[in-house]
């Protein structure tokens, strides 16, 4: 019994360390490695940018619609290039009668009078699209006038076959959830950007990205932004760019519930997704079998690890002094967890705390989002998590 619990030990902490610090140095070395000599594609002069359909994916979003629109108009992009659609889902506020007032302006509005779902609506715009290149950017998502020229450029290269931008969490002030957030996405930044230069990074940003028109799959009524670009590597072996310069603005949660609420809903859809996608794991058939399985399926992995790695420590500790330090180690890391958000609550953030709370607040929503699964309790139409906090 003390081997068994003695594996599942070594196991999990071995597993945890891989998924959160020994994949992240070694995709970031291989990155360095494989870096190309030629640097970052050039820029293209405007004769040369493809032609673009940009997709505004908007449900009761009144209070954003406007300057969205505003944002999208202003930029450095060639007006008879793109094409910029708002797609309402069932909006019952006046978003698509504010859309509309931008008809002149060349803004074209598709108002669906019932919820269908931010996947559900690409599937019926994409086919007709008029760009060669189909992007999606979320109404609260406020792009850099460059951000779209950026993105496309990575298509000069025919291996490529998506792109998405760098999402930049606009914290707000004495929100524990907002700085929480911009932690993480920094350092899924780094990840994300690291797997680029190795191959693909193994998801896009809703806020921002660029798939082709060609490929563009049909979307299933998961989270589209892991489904789309794993799908169309997956079926084509295209590349899917991360360029961070292409920087897409967004308020990030004003509280805790709304980012726990945010994160779980994010965790059931991709796993909901993994059985939709068995030919990414096959080595040899899948260029990033090693990314997938090291960034997504590990990660998914270690809510349970965390759980097998107290117990059995709790349990060897009975006859083991080595265990009782193991088993006291986690106690305290909890500890300052409890303590971090304890804090947090009071605008106080001291690193030594917050870095294990985000953790753990991170893990118990993929906990969560285990429990849930067998109920398939995802709700595929987006809700919104973040509050009328005013973040300008």
């Amino acid at each position: 019994m003390a081997m068994i619990l003695t594996f599942i030990f070594w196991l999990s902490l071995a597993s945890i360390l891989y998924v959160y610090i020994g994949y992240p140095l070694l995709i970031g070395w291989m990155a360095r490695v494989r870096k190309r000599a030629a640097g970052k594609p050039p820029v293209p002069h405007s004769g040369d940018l493809p032609a673009v359909t940009l997709v505004i994916p908007a449900c009761n979003e009144e209070r954003w619609i406007e300057r969205k629109i505003e944002n999208t108009l202003a930029l450095n992009y060639p007006r008879d290039r793109i094409q910029i659609i708002v797609a309402s889902d069932g909006s019952t506020d006046r978003t698509a009668k504010i859309a509309q007032q931008f008809a002149s302006r060349g803004v074209e509005v598709i108002a669906f009078r019932t919820r269908q779902g931010k996947q559900e609506m690409l599937n019926q715009i994409a086919p007709a699209a008029r760009g060669e290149i189909v992007a999606a950017s979320d109404a609260n998502a406020l792009l850099e006038p460059n951000s779209l020229r950026l993105l496309v450029r990575h298509f000069a290269d025919p291996n490529v076959g998506g792109a998405t931008g760098q999402r930049l969490c606009i914290v707000q002030q004495r929100s524990a959830a907002s700085v929480g957030e911009g932690l993480y996405w920094r350092y899924e930044t780094w990840i994300k950007e690291s797997e680029s230069h190795v191959h693909s990074c193994t998801g896009v940003h809703g806020q921002l990205y660029a798939i082709r028109k060609s490929i563009f799959p049909h979307v299933e009524r998961v989270g589209e932004d892991f489904y789309i670009p794993m799908k169309v590597i997956a079926a084509t072996g295209q590349r899917i760019i991360f360029d961070p310069q292409a920087i897409a603005a967004i308020p990030a949660a004003a509280r805790l519930a709304d980012e726990f609420e945010r994160k779980t809903r994010a965790h059931v859809a991709f796993l909901l997704a993994l059985p939709m996608l068995p030919e990414l794991l096959i080595p040899g058939r899948s260029p990033i079998w090693w990314q997938y399985i090291s960034h997504n399926l590990l990660r998914m992995a270690v809510p349970p690890a965390l759980l097998a790695l107290f117990t059995s420590s709790a349990i060897l500790a009975r006859d083991n002094p080595a265990y009782q330090w193991m088993a006291g180690a986690q106690l305290a890391f909890y500890a300052f967890a409890a303590v971090g958000g304890a804090l947090a609550r009071y605008g106080k953030r001291p690193k030594i705390f917050y870095v294990p709370f985000y953790f753990v607040f991170a893990n118990a929503a993929l906990g969560l989002a285990w429990i849930r699964l067998p109920k398939r309790k995802y709700e595929y139409a987006w809700q919104r998590t973040e509050r009328l906090t005013d973040t300008q």
